[in-house]
């Protein structure tokens, strides 16, 4: 099961996001992001941009930063986003209700390969693998949804403190 297609948007009811995931297989996975586990969830991504070998290979903090700068534009250019996400019926394994997600962690996977889980406090969530181009579009996805909402957040990729090269993966509970 491979991911088609990833859909953010800003639901002004709930004041919140909506993250819809379809996958080659015809599966839909729908979730519901807060302000909070966006907070959260972003200072995980960007740590995860950051393991990328290329960009851990830089020994000079500001050398570091413009390759993850250049990989971050050079990747998300890649993408497509003109494609409006398909309305085709799918199957929906965790329901047609978005779950409303509480925990992620990303792990480090095998040749460049991440795993992005994302789970409810409850109930069933995903685990994504995804490459390092992938991690960039989503990254780019959050961010651009998280633009058109009122939350007064804005989603940087540097936070002003390098983290460690072999930094433990985090967790957000």
């Amino acid at each position: 099961m491979k991911i088609h297609q990833i859909h953010i948007r800003h639901d002004e009811t709930e004041d919140r996001l909506l993250l819809r995931l379809s996958t080659t297989d015809n599966h839909e996975f729908r979730f519901w992001l807060t302000r909070r586990f966006v907070k959260r969830l972003w200072a995980m991504l960007v740590q995860m941009l950051e393991w990328d070998q290329t960009v851990r290979q830089q020994l000079d903090p500001v050398t570091r930063r413009t390759v993850l700068d250049i990989q971050h534009e050079g990747y998300a250019q890649q993408a497509d986003y003109s494609k409006k996400f398909e309305e085709a019926r799918r199957d929906l394994p965790l329901g047609a209700t978005p779950a409303l997600l509480a925990r992620a962690k990303g792990k480090k996977g095998k040749d460049g390969m991440q795993l992005l889980s994302l789970q409810p406090l409850k109930g069933q969530g995903i685990d994504m693998t995804l490459d390092t181009r992938l991690l960039h579009v989503f990254s780019r996805l959050l961010r651009q949804a998280v633009a058109k909402t009122d939350w007064d957040i804005s989603l940087g990729l540097h936070s002003g403190q390098e983290p460690p090269q072999d930094a433990a993966p985090r967790r957000l509970n």
